[in-house]
């Protein structure tokens, strides 16, 4: 055969590798550091070192189909570079006792005949590294920027070492096999190799002007796993094989799948990845880049795999929990599976979903019993899908928490749609759940609630407003009801089960509880209440004699049919008086009747809700009637006041109603009885977004008001 065709044929061959011939051997070897001998018999070259370290230097190295070549290196490393101008073709068997490195800056393929068997570690990669470091031993740094990639449609098989394929970009259709060591695909322009175990060892310098891609859509099995690109994309799908990125672990390299794309897109799609640490506990997978997306055939499972064993942590958007290096965008799709559950009695996992921009669909979400799992946006809006995902991870045991920080700037995704990055929780679908888990929803500002949240059985419920995680906030967030949602306990005797922005709140789950409010603490109404039971009051229900100076919570709840009739106290209502630290918040009255007929000449303050007010008043509304006959039999000079909602006020009220019938009659007009539809009389007190409806009647009354009776002092 002519000199020039056999030429032309060799680039045929490196080029492409299907058009290989049996047999080819690579060509024009010679050690130019280290020592040993090279000899071809028939097929098979076999590689002899006499010295720990060897550096070889190649014209070309490929193996044809049915050809091998041999590394007997012991438990050393020989480096093989290729300098000429044709890639790497692995069609046959390239086997070692210790490691090699085959370095081509023009590529390197490994067939779908090709097979790759080595004692140690097995290296393929564009980049090179300097003879005088590599012999030196310890960390190896490969670098350059060729374009050339590498591909694996084989079999690679590592049994005491790693296997690492590093190009401008990496392909993997074939099986990789690492069950001692690590399996990385890294696409990059500069890569450490170091002597540490597990993903952490190889590390990649961030780049991004490299653009190279790395793709699994083949079967990897090793101790540990890490698909990485400096600038490019990384892509987990299925291929013919239904791709599989599994991680074992070993009694030193725990089980852990790492993928990395910092100025790319990290895609799993259709595939699973999987890691369970030696001892049969779950191990880590960690997903992260400038944006993740997990499509809706995507399994990620950390679980434990042996009796016992607790969950283990995957970290999506994120590469440590609590928020590290956050993605821009995390989508989480419909039917995609997250789970890192203890086995048998085994403890749960954590999961974390983050970014600045989060999306989640209806997926399957659980880290277990007792396991956690947080999501981390800048702002976060619920949707009916993501409420699925939520209220099944909770039911299946896993605590829940939703957490925002400081925002960007930009427009933020929530779990669902588009809303502003000012550090909000928005809930736009009902939460509940039967179990012993806990939701923890912590805002960076505010949280507001336009659907119902309902815990049973033991579960436990957390809102913070103002953490000001990641930043200097305003402080000036707080607890929203929208129309119509409440927060309810049906199990509320199981003890404290709500804390709202650091304080335990006493539950109250049935009417003849509100008569055991004292005059400070934090109480919440667990349900709906029917005051019916209490028969027919003479007195205010609460602080009737003191003020009230704690909080009450009504939780989007109703109190019905409350009755007082001639009441003997001067200060009437649900609540007789509120001190200036008193809170009332997020309740609703309803057909709640009050009958006054006064005839000692004692001053008078009744409203549905409140006597006196000193406090703060929120989202409250009373819907009822209010009847007052006033007959002043004494010398005294009578001060009375009734308000629908307040009778005297000196505190704040806001997004406030009251509807009712409001009638009042004295025996002379006297200046000193003022009526209001909403408060009888307001002194300095502010009154905002409020509003009043019904009928109001006065006989020989001073003052009447559709809103307020009379105005002392205002601010508003």
């Amino acid at each position: 055969m002519p000199l020039r065709t056999r030429a032309f044929l060799l680039g045929i061959t490196a080029l492409t590798p299907g058009f290989a011939w049996a047999q080819a051997l690579p060509t024009g070897g010679a050690y130019v550091a280290g020592s040993g001998s090279i000899n071809t018999a028939g097929a098979t070259t076999t590689i002899t070192q006499s010295s720990a370290r060897g550096v070889i230097n190649w014209q070309g190295f490929s193996i044809g189909a049915g050809g091998a070549v041999q590394f007997n290196n012991g438990s050393g490393a020989t480096l093989n570079r290729v300098t000429g101008e044709q890639l790497s073709s692995i069609q046959g068997h390239l086997g070692a006792t210790g490691t090699v490195f085959l370095i081509n800056p023009n590529g390197v393929v490994v067939g779908p005949s090709g097979t790759v068997l080595t004692g140690g570690s097995f290296v393929a990669s564009t980049r090179d590294t300097p003879n005088s470091a590599f012999m030196k031993g310890g960390n190896v740094t490969l670098s350059g920027t060729s374009s050339g990639s590498v591909t694996n449609a084989g079999k690679i098989t590592s049994t005491n070492g790693n296997v690492v394929l590093v190009g401008a970009a990496v392909t993997n259709s074939g099986e990789i096999s690492a069950a001692g060591g690590t399996a990385a695909l890294v696409a990059g322009n500069q890569v450490v190799l170091s002597e540490a175990d597990g993903p952490a060892g190889i590390y990649v310098v961030a780049d991004s002007k490299a653009k190279g891609n790395v793709t699994n859509t083949g079967r990897i099995k090793a101790a540990a796993a890490t698909l990485a690109s400096a600038g490019g994309n990384v892509y987990a799908l299925a291929g013919n094989r239904e791709g599989l990125v599994q991680a074992t672990g070993t009694t030193t390299v725990n089980g852990q799948v790492w993928l990395s794309a910092p100025h790319g897109t990290v895609t799993v799609e259709s595939t699973a990845l999987s890691a369970t640490n030696a001892d049969g506990s779950g191990g880590v997978i960690r997903a992260n880049g400038e944006a993740v997306s997990l499509g809706g055939k995507a399994v990620l499972n950390a679980s434990a795999s042996k009796a016992g064993r607790k969950g283990g942590q995957i970290l999506v958007g994120t590469d440590s929990m609590g928020g590290t290096n956050l993605a821009r965008r995390t989508t989480v799709a419909s039917g995609a599976t997250l789970k890192a559950t203890g086995q048998g009695n085994g403890a749960g996992g954590t999961i974390e979903t983050s970014a600045h921009t989060l999306a989640i669909g209806a997926a399957t979400v659980s880290a277990g019993r007792g396991g956690n799992w947080l999501l981390d946006p800048d702002d976060l809006t619920i949707d009916s899908a993501a409420a699925s995902t939520i209220n099944s991870a909770l039911n299946s045991g896993t605590n829940v928490t939703e957490q925002t920080s400081a925002t960007t700037g930009s427009n933020i995704n929530g779990a669902g749609t588009n809303s502003s990055g000012s550090g909000d929780i928005l809930l736009n679908a009902a939460l509940t759940w039967n179990s012993t888990a806990s939701l923890i929803l912590s805002a960076y500002h505010s949280i507001t609630l336009n659907a119902d949240i309902t815990v049973s059985g033991a579960g436990k419920l957390t809102l913070t407003t103002n953490n000001n995680i990641g930043g200097t906030g305003t402080g000036d967030g707080t607890v929203n009801f929208g129309s119509g949602s409440a927060i309810s306990f049906t199990n509320a005797a199981a003890g404290p089960a709500l804390n709202i922005d650091g304080n335990a709140y006493t539950l109250l789950s049935h009417a003849s509880q509100l008569s055991s409010i004292g005059t400070s603490g934090y109480y919440a109404l667990a349900a709906d209440l029917d005051a019916s039971s209490l028969g027919t009051l003479t007195s205010s229900l609460i602080a009737n004699s003191a003020a009230f100076n704690g909080t009450l919570n009504g939780l989007g709840h109703t109190i019905t049919n409350l009755t007082i009739n001639n009441p003997n106290s001067e200060y009437v209502g649900l609540f007789g008086q509120v001190g200036s630290g008193g809170i009332l918040e997020n309740i609703i009255l309803k057909n709640e009747n009050i009958t006054e007929n006064v005839t000692n000449g004692n001053n008078l303050y009744i409203g549905l809700l409140v006597g006196e007010n000193s406090g703060t008043i929120t989202n409250a509304h009373a819907q009822g009637s209010l009847s007052v006959t006033i007959h002043n039999t004494s010398s005294n000079s009578q001060i009375s006041y009734a308000g629908g909602l307040i009778g005297s006020n000196f505190g704040g009220i806001s997004g406030s109603s009251a509807d009712l019938d409001l009638s009042a009659s004295a025996d002379s007009a006297s200046q000193n009885v003022s009526i209001g539809s909403l408060v009888g009389y307001n002194n300095s007190g502010d009154i905002t977004g409020s509003y009043t409806n019904g009928t109001i009647n006065g006989t020989n009354i001073g003052y009447i008001g559709g809103l307020v009776g009379y105005v002392a002092s205002s601010t508003n």
